[in-house]
């Protein structure tokens, strides 16, 4: 079986969620035979490593588009044109003509890594084929729309936040309207839970399949029982994602005054590539932004709480699953931790106001007990449902049975 992968993502390094997603399906791609990648990238990307010689692909290409919001005239057109305004309108044919120089001869199946690649290429190769959603981009609009924020004062004011709520509302039709019309041309779309399933279903999203998100099997986990002086929270991520940037915002404006009442020495380190807008929450050593780091298990090992207070995104998050492969106690918000079936004080705490992750955050630093039955019960969980290996079984598996069943539509 041969596989092409087109996807609007590169893995390695592997230091984000979309790129271990990404590096776990063509692992689990590779098991059914010769596997290709080709990945559209944005123009400013820069850090692209060798591919990891352990999955062993057949060929590794790469394109890049001009990835800038349009301007101006521009800007009308891309409203004329329909698609949500993240997107390219087009590219001039350049991707479309590097992936027709690529793709040698036929393949079993092509998988797509999220809707733009489909988008920028027609869908030109005639195989069956897999969309991974990756994330349901009109959820996590309508979630970023739910999060209180202080009144608009004045007339100008009140008209752009109604001019903001306008625009919102339009982009979640739009990506309703083309992950429909996307999950029409494949033979399955792929979302990462079933809570992610149902929303795709009901979004009239055909043949929907569950793959979760994985994370590697950690032969020595880093985390301790033992809290360490002074006591360390740590929120990991890619901070210039939006979801993550208001997270980050929220628990160093919010949460982080609260804590430190009532665990005084407490430190808090946000730990990813970051963005100039960030730089003023860096006050150490209460706050350190530490940035893009080398290897994020050495944060992990000095870590005694993982906090997650994501309030808006969608999909899985990779952060809880690092978490819970360390054995690092985790405190979350409802949000940051849905689609992994975690219960609340078996496998981690949740907590959605800045005073309840407050406490949680608190409670983890000082009750040992707690933290020790949370961290071995996620772990077992991770274990059992999350481990790459057994999510690369799952990849497999579909894979196999969408190439041999074809196209159902025909």
């Amino acid at each position: 079986m041969r596989t092409l992968v087109v996807a609007g993502e590169y893995p390695w390094p592997e230091n984000s969620g979309s790129r271990l997603r990404l590096a776990t399906i063509l692992r689990g791609l590779a098991r059914c035979g010769p596997v290709e990648l080709f990945s559209i990238l944005p123009g400013a990307r820069t850090d692209i490593d060798p591919p990891d010689p352990a999955i062993g692909l057949d060929r590794v290409g790469h394109v890049a588009f001009d990835d800038r919001p349009p301007t101006g005239p521009a800007r009308a057109t891309a409203f004329l044109h329909g698609l949500p305004f993240e997107l390219p309108r087009s590219d001039g044919g350049t991707s479309l003509q590097a992936l027709t120089r690529f793709a040698q001869g036929r393949y079993d199946l092509v998988w797509y890594f999220g809707i733009r690649p489909l988008i920028m290429t027609g869908a030109m190769i005639a195989a069956p084929a897999v969309l991974d959603l990756v994330d349901l981009e009109d959820h996590k609009i309508a979630a970023r729309m739910s999060i209180p924020g202080p009144a608009p004062t004045g007339a100008t004011g009140r008209a752009k936040r109604a001019a903001g709520r306008a625009f919102s509302t339009e982009e979640i039709r739009r990506w309703r309207r083309l992950q429909q019309s996307a999950g029409g041309q494949v033979d399955a779309t792929v979302v990462c839970s079933v809570l992610d399933a149902d929303r795709a279903r009901a979004g009239g999203i055909p043949r929907v399949e569950v793959v979760p998100n994985a994370y590697r099997l950690v032969p020595d986990p880093v985390g301790r029982v033992t809290v360490a002086s002074p006591p360390t929270v740590l929120f990991q991520g890619t901070l210039r994602y939006p979801p993550n940037a208001e997270a980050a915002r929220f628990l160093v404006h919010e949460v982080a005054p609260r804590l430190q009442k009532l665990v005084p020495d407490v430190r808090i380190r946000l730990v990813g590539t970051t963005a100039p807008a960030l730089s003023a929450l860096d006050d150490p050593p209460a706050v350190t932004l530490v940035g893009q780091v080398p290897d994020i298990a050495d944060e992990l090992a000095k870590a005694d709480v993982v906090v997650v207070p994501l309030r808006f995104g969608s999909g899985t998050r990779l952060k809880v699953l690092e978490a819970f492969a360390q054995k690092i106690p985790v405190v979350s918000t409802t949000l940051g931790a849905e689609g992994i079936g975690a219960e609340h004080g078996v496998h981690l705490l949740l907590a959605d106001t800045a005073d309840e992750l407050a406490v949680a955050c608190a409670r983890l630093l000082e009750d040992e007990l707690l933290r020790g039955q949370l961290a071995e019960h996620a772990h077992d969980l991770f274990v059992e449902r999350f481990a790459d290996d057994v999510v690369a079984d799952q990849v497999a598996t579909l894979a196999r049975r969408v190439a041999a069943e074809g196209d159902p539509k025909a």
